[in-house]
Order: C-alpha cells, then structure tokens, then sequence
C-alpha cells in the first residue's frame, strides 16, 4: 500500500497584485468620506446656532411681552 502514495508539491497561495482602479477607488472613498465628516461637522454647528438665534429670539419676544 505504501508504494501507492504519492506526495504532491502544492504552491503557495499567492494573492494577486491589487488592480489600478481599486487603488484609485480606495483613495476617492477615502476623500469622500473625509468630506462627509466635515459637511456633518458643519450641519452640526448650524443648527447649534439656528437653535441659539431661536431661542434669544424666544427669550427677548418674552421679555419684550412681559413689558419689561
């Protein structure tokens, strides 16, 4: 049984090389992404500052109605 087995060479598994257009797609990702971060960023901070106008606003039509 022994002269039946035969032991076989196998290659190692080689990753192929990434393509062009994966790389470029990566860098476009990651730029998009970056820009998506700080338009959040800013949608954020304009509605701190819409909610702080409206609320001076509120508090002055108050103070302004309590005839002060």
């Amino acid at each position: 049984m022994r002269d039946r087995i035969v032991s076989l060479k196998v290659a190692p598994r080689v990753d192929p090389p990434p393509n062009a257009a994966d790389i470029w797609q990566g860098q476009i990702n990651l730029r998009l992404s970056g820009i998506e971060r700080l338009m959040r960023r800013l949608e954020w901070q304009v509605w701190a500052l819409v909610c702080g106008a409206t609320g001076l606003l509120v508090l002055e039509m108050l103070r302004h109605l309590a005839g002060r």
